[in-house]
């Protein structure tokens, strides 16, 4: 069970203390978010990268693979540097977003952010590690963009247009565009009050959702012709076998939300992409549209986590066998429903 309310909000003031101490100790900052950054990633990353540096910080925004080609457009996605080969000598703090674990930040991110003296977590995963030295972590809310929402209104951050625009990015995405369970009325009031900060909702959601590559269509169209419906519906999922992306000229940024493709399908509980990385690790991406199917849980048993209805997993060994394994587990979560057929 969770911290009763009360003494949830008032670790949580704790932890803002301690982060304006740190912010008053230090001048260089770096900021970095996980690997294969969606739009909480990025958005929650470059909105406090602009606080950052409204306050006369010098910031410098990572991300090991950089900024997706959807939102480049937002202002601070320019900040964004290639990642340095090791820790700059004679900056102190590291602020990390939206990265439920260390390792999310990426092999190579790990490894130059390692010597970093201070780490501060800020994230929403519930399954969220407390890797940092200083941790704001708000399990299960709607996004990190929305717990940095929460956190400039307490420090009393000029929220600019450019600010808010990253935010509701942040918040959209990360709520399925307000579809979610997340989106609670507090979550519809913060992007109500961003929207009255300057955000021009049109030309944001045109640009996130309607607007794709066709290399992005070309593989949506491989997903729907060899994906697989099992478990008498309940379970959907494709699998992205070696030399499929050169064969369809894609690239990984066009196979980041091909789980969501599947999801849809009436009947389904439960849905993974599986594809195998360059590096020889073994991705499968899990959803959930029933909170009975936990698929943090399922993920946390392979290494991964997320979120119950969201989740992912990088796993080692052969992509047959880790598809086999995973699935497995689906298929005994989806069985012990009520209803669930063995």
């Amino acid at each position: 069970m969770g911290l009763p309310f009360e003494l949830g909000r008032v670790i949580l003031a704790a932890m803002y203390e301690s982060l304006a101490q740190l912010l008053l100790q230090h001048d260089r900052i770096g900021v970095i978010s996980h690997f294969r950054p969606d739009g909480d990633a990025i958005g929650s990353s470059v909105a406090l990268a602009l606080a950052l540096k409204a306050m006369g910080k010098e910031v410098h925004l990572w991300n090991e693979d950089g900024v997706p080609a959807r939102y480049a457009f937002l202002e601070g996605a320019e900040l964004m540097e290639p990642l340095p080969a090791a820790w700059p000598e004679g900056m102190g703090l590291l602020i990390c977003v939206d990265a439920g674990d260390w390792k999310r930040l990426g092999d190579a991110a790990m490894a130059a952010m390692e010597a970093a003296p201070v780490k501060v977590n800020i994230d929403h995963h519930d399954t969220n590690s407390r890797y940092g030295d200083v941790n704001i972590v708000e399990g299960g809310v709607a996004a990190t963009g929305f717990v940095l929402y929460r956190m400039f209104r307490e420090f009393g951050v000029e929220i600019t247009p450019a600010i808010a625009t990253a935010l509701y990015v942040a918040i959209s995405t990360d709520t399925g565009s307000f579809q979610y369970s997340s989106t609670t009325p507090e979550v519809m009031r913060a992007a109500a009050d961003l929207i009255g900060a300057g955000v021009d909702v049109q030309d944001v959601n045109r640009r996130v959702y309607q607007e794709i590559p066709l290399t992005t269509l070309i593989v949506n169209r491989e997903v729907l012709n060899h994906m697989v419906v099992e478990e008498h519906g309940m379970l959907s999922h494709y699998t992205m076998e070696g030399g499929t992306r050169e064969r369809l000229g894609i690239t990984m940024e066009d196979t980041k939300d091909l789980v969501d493709i599947i999801r849809v399908i009436q009947g389904v509980k439960a849905s993974v992409i599986f594809e195998q990385l360059d590096d020889g690790r073994v991705r499968a991406s899990l959803r959930s549209k029933d909170p009975r199917v936990n698929v943090a849980e399922v993920a946390q048993r392979f290494g991964g986590g997320g979120h119950c209805m969201a989740a992912g997993i990088r796993m080692r060994g052969e992509l047959a066998d880790c598809r086999e394994r995973v699935l497995a587990a689906l298929r005994e979560v989806l069985r012990a429903l009520p209803g669930g057929r063995a």
